[in-house]
């Protein structure tokens, strides 16, 4: 099973919010897109991690499915902190089970996976968080193992990238009780966010977490701790692919866009 994991690519039809998205975002998602689309083995499941739309109008999610149409996999998404609960569920809603409620979680199984999608948006901050009720949810999902692997996609990572000042605009109320449950958990299990607008992979609490790349804008590295908030660079682009021959066995992959 061939997994594609995009992120963040802050479509807008009008007006962005954030002045940093390039002006030809457009046009960049759309080769991102394109090249997803004819990859050969073509993919089964392309996964979403929020910031999809930069302001979450109606009109933004009509663009917003209009560029990603050339997938033919399940795609599935969570909204991000640029993202809207109400439009974003009246896009998707035909094809993505939300549960019942204010936030946009799921549950869902496709191609011998299983994906579970937490709504860390909290509106009107960049930061993320997980309710109680949230946690509880996922609590209860991943109460028993499973021979199967479990995706959680999020937008906010809950795990370090060692980019500080980025770090403190990640997940923040419910952080800890999220990285309980995580460790707790004795079944295969992956996390994939975005948020970042750097793509990179780590270990924390024993599991594999990855972070999708941005076509909006992409964040310069910085590891040095005391740096304020990093600036843009232009690197080509990369997105990653997961190539999952079983639960305990997943290679991951970066391929590479010119945009």
């Amino acid at each position: 099973m061939l997994l594609a994991h995009l992120s963040d690519f802050h479509l807008f039809a009008d007006a962005s919010e954030t002045s940093l998205v390039r002006p030809d975002v457009v046009e960049a998602c759309r080769k991102v897109v394109a090249d997803v689309a004819a990859l050969s083995p073509a993919i089964d499941i392309c996964l979403l991690t929020g910031d999809l739309t930069d302001g979450g109008s109606d009109a933004d999610y009509a663009l917003l499915k209009d560029v990603i149409a050339p997938i033919k996999a399940p795609i599935f998404v969570v909204p991000g902190n640029h993202d809207r609960r109400e439009t974003m569920r009246a896009a998707f809603s035909d094809t993505i089970p939300f549960e019942p409620g204010p936030d946009l979680n799921y549950e869902v199984r496709h191609s011998g996976v299983r994906i579970l999608a937490l709504d860390t948006l909290e509106e009107g901050k960049i930061a993320g968080r997980l309710s109680l009720g949230q946690l509880e949810w996922l609590a209860g999902k991943l109460t028993a193992p499973t021979d199967e692997l479990t995706l959680i996609i999020m937008h906010h990572p809950a795990f370090p990238s060692g980019i500080v000042p980025l770090d403190r605009m990640a997940l923040i109320e419910g952080r800890e009780q999220f990285g309980d449950i995580v460790a707790a958990y004795q079944g295969p299990l992956r996390i994939h966010s975005g948020h970042i607008h750097r793509p990179f992979q780590t270990m924390w609490k024993g599991v594999f977490c990855a972070v999708g790349g941005s076509p909006a804008f992409q964040h310069e590295l910085t590891l040095d701790p005391s740096a304020q908030e990093p600036g843009i660079v232009s690197e080509p682009y990369a997105y990653f692919l997961h190539k999952i021959d079983g639960a305990d066995t997943v290679s991951v992959h970066a391929r590479y866009v010119s945009l």
